[in-house]
């Protein structure tokens, strides 16, 4: 995560640590999210402010600058872990309790309709992911996300994803660009 050109902080095992790493200045911050967002066939300058994407290796990358970043541009980069993780793993790990573990289950075996909210970072994707164990292989899953990030294993599943709408040229007031 890159605050600025002399914050950048690594998580480990959910803490964030501040490194030795710097930019020379906000300019080389830019440089650098330009390069990144130019991969994957995006852009990110003054009329496009914020980018919210799926790098080419599954990552989530978040960038915001100037004018809505008043302190400058920064850069969040979110790597998923390769690792399974189960409900009966989140309960022994205490991210969830073992009641609750086994009410998750159960809604998820009798295709029952869930809503997983919360902010950035608080666990929805792990969550819905273990959920997603106890879908029968035999259903048809559809997923729409903004940036695609879940990791369904049912054969039948369908990843659809959001793709950013693009912005009107300033000043322009027609349906082309509506």
């Amino acid at each position: 995560m890159v605050n600025g050109p002399k914050q950048v902080y690594v998580e480990r095992k959910g803490k964030l640590d501040l490194t030795d790493i710097q930019f020379r200045d906000n300019a080389h911050v830019m440089n650098i999210a330009t390069r990144i967002v130019t991969r994957i066939g995006r852009r990110v300058d003054e009329t496009q402010p914020l980018v919210d994407a799926r790098l080419l290796d599954g990552s989530r990358v978040n960038i915001i600058i100037p004018p809505l970043a008043i302190d400058g541009p920064s850069v969040s980069i979110r790597k998923f872990s390769k690792k399974w993780i189960t409900l009966d793993i989140m309960a022994r790990q205490g991210n969830i309790s073992p009641q609750m573990a086994a009410l998750l289950k159960v809604a998820g075996r009798c295709r029952l309709n869930c809503i997983i909210s919360g902010g950035t970072g608080s666990g929805k994707t792990t969550l819905l992911n273990a959920m997603s164990q106890m879908i029968d292989p035999g259903e048809r899953v559809v997923t729409i996300e903004d940036a695609a990030e879940l990791q369904l294993q049912q054969p039948l599943s369908r990843r659809i994803q959001d793709r950013p709408r693009r912005p009107r040229p300033l000043g322009c007031r027609c349906q082309q660009h509506a």
